[in-house]
C-alpha cells in the first residue's frame, strides 16, 4: 500500500524564508511560507528539533534549497466524460 492508494498525494509548499535559532537546549529550525491567511505574513512554523548544531545546519540549508516543504493532501482527480449523443 502507497500513499496513492490511501487518495493522497504529496505537493511543495513553497517557503521564503528558513531561520536557525537555539532554544531551551535544542537546535530550532523554523521556515516561513507564503501566506495563505493572514497571520501567515508574521508566523513562523516549526521544521523540527536539534540536539547537534551541524545536523540542524544542515537540514536548514536542504530546505532552502529546495525551496519548499512537503505536504499532503486528498487527491484531486478529474475525469473527462464520454459525451454521446442518444437521439
Amino acid at each position: 500500500m502507497n500513499i496513492s492508494d490511501l487518495g493522497l498525494e504529496i505537493f511543495y509548499e513553497p517557503i521564503t524564508d528558513v531561520r536557525l535559532r537555539f532554544q531551551s537546549g535544542k537546535w530550532l529550525i523554523e521556515y516561513r511560507r507564503e501566506p495563505r491567511y493572514y497571520f501567515d505574513k508574521w508566523w513562523w512554523f516549526d521544521d523540527g528539533l536539534y540536539h547537534d548544531y551541524n545536523d540542524a545546519y544542515v537540514r536548514a540549508q536542504i530546505l532552502a534549497a529546495e525551496g519548499g516543504v512537503k505536504r499532503t493532501r486528498p487527491k484531486q482527480q478529474q475525469f473527462k466524460a464520454n459525451t454521446v449523443n442518444t437521439k
